[in-house]
């Protein structure tokens, strides 16, 4: 089965990469080349849509983690949703849950970032940074 990617801006600096299909040793390495280019600090936020995806081998989970180690490197966040429910065993087998922040929907991983950023201004604050 093939996998498509669709990468998109939601806001300024947050990446959604909606994947379709399967990713898997045929496909990973189409993931890996249109989300490097998002492994920079200006990226925010990294946000995996897993809506569609219908299976994962692990060299899929191999990309995606390396991403979110990326992401995390420089601070920003990691976030998948929509994780179907045999997608989210292999990433339970493989032990990377709980350390990926999962979220039912765009709109709760939205909620989340706002509540991350809002903490974020009110720290700057508190240091007499803003």
């Amino acid at each position: 089965m093939a996998l498509a990617i669709k990468v998109y801006e939601r806001e300024e600096g947050v990446f959604v990469v909606a994947l379709t299909g399967s990713l898997d040793s045929a496909t990973y390495g189409e993931l890996e080349d249109k989300v490097t280019p998002f492994l920079m600090e200006t990226t925010r936020a990294l946000i995996f849509d897993l809506k569609h995806l219908e299976y994962i081998s692990s060299m899929g989970v191999s990309v995606v983690l390396k991403a979110k180690k990326a992401i995390e490197s420089f601070g920003n966040s990691f976030l998948m949703i929509n994780m179907q429910p045999q997608i989210k065993t292999v990433f339970e087998i493989v032990k990377a849950l709980p350390s990926i922040a999962l979220f039912e929907s765009l709109e709760e991983a939205d909620a989340y970032l706002t509540e991350m950023q809002r903490r974020a201004r009110e720290k700057a604050r508190g240091e007499g940074q803003l």
